[in-house]
């Protein structure tokens, strides 16, 4: 590895942990320079600005996001294991988000306005592995082989919209603990009734 690309995780690293534990609002350049113990116009040779540092964050999120639910596809599990544990990790990677305060509940919705393109090329990535295991699920006689076309992206938008009540809930200042294993019993429910349906029999 580079000198540059260490410089650059170990301040991504950094970022990271001052993200989660003060929200973006409250963690300045100059707290995360120090961090590192480098000068705050190396910092910005990094990173000119705090949203592109968060912004690296965040896909850093999303990539580890991505390499989970690669290891999902290749164990020797059904399809339908597969998509139960798609779920949970799913489930996992909303927690790290906003939980640990990589996203305040009451930010979020303007951190994905401001990286919207980013949040939507993050959707298309979870679409394409997510019509991975249904495809290779229909091939092996798993699951029904007459399913609509737009299944996946139904599956994903159920998902989606579990997790929009929850952010609502949160912000009401409900326990975050009993709201997530809500969200956690919803979503295995939800993922119960669509494998059903899905299943050749």
């Amino acid at each position: 590895m580079s000198e540059n690309l260490l410089k650059e995780k170990n301040i991504i690293s950094a970022a990271r942990k001052r993200f989660a534990h003060y929200g973006f609002s409250k963690v300045t350049m100059d707290e995360i320079a120090g961090d590192v113990e480098m000068g705050k116009a190396s910092l910005y040779y990094y990173f000119p600005t705090k949203e592109d540092l968060f912004k690296a964050v965040v896909v850093e999120e999303q990539n580890e996001f991505t390499k989970k639910i690669e290891t999902i596809l290749q164990k020797q599990t059904s399809f339908s294991e597969k998509l139960n544990e798609y779920v949970e990790q799913r489930l996992k990677y909303f927690h790290d988000l906003v939980n640990l305060g990589m996203l305040s509940v009451h930010s979020l919705f303007d951190i994905k306005s401001m990286f919207k393109k980013l949040f939507e090329d993050f959707e298309a990535q979870e679409l394409i592995l997510l019509k991975r295991i249904i495809e290779d699920g229909k091939n092996a006689g798993e699951f029904r082989k007459d399913l609509p076309e737009d299944l996946t992206k139904i599956f994903l938008h159920m998902l989606q919209g579990l997790r929009l009540r929850v952010i609502k809930i949160l912000t009401e200042h409900r326990s975050e603990d009993d709201t997530y294993k809500e969200l956690e019993r919803e979503m295995k429910i939800a993922a119960e009734i669509f494998i059903k349906g899905i299943i050749q029999e």
